[in-house]
């Protein structure tokens, strides 16, 4: 899977565009942070809310996996590389719904 290809979801759903976060592609949801590509561009950096992190996270370790960076916060990184389509579109379609909801992002349950 390329970034490429997760643009090409990410875009077909509203209010989606190309923009940048930290220095790198990402997509955002009227402005709010959906994705970006990490440096290296080997992962993406995805923010979810902690029901669908955790599960996603336990679901998908060939995939999906965290860095000391991100914890105590509702994000993981996703190989691109051990990505395919159906997972694909299930995160960005998460991270899209999650966009606009970033109150509920912090609270972990």
């Amino acid at each position: 899977m390329t970034f490429d290809a997760i643009v090409r979801i990410g875009v077909k759903h509203p209010d989606v565009v190309e923009s940048t976060s930290w220095g790198t592609p990402s997509l955002k949801r009227k402005g709010k942070f959906m994705l970006r590509l990490k440096e290296g561009g080997d992962a993406l950096a995805v923010k979810l809310d902690w029901d669908e992190h955790d599960r996603l996270l336990a679901a998908y370790p060939k995939q999906i996996y965290k860095t000391a960076h991100y914890d105590g916060y509702p994000a993981f990184l996703l190989r691109l590389e051990n990505l395919d389509d159906v997972l694909a579109e299930e995160v960005v379609r998460l991270s899209w719904e999650n966009a606009l909801h970033p109150a509920k992002t912090f609270k972990k349950p």
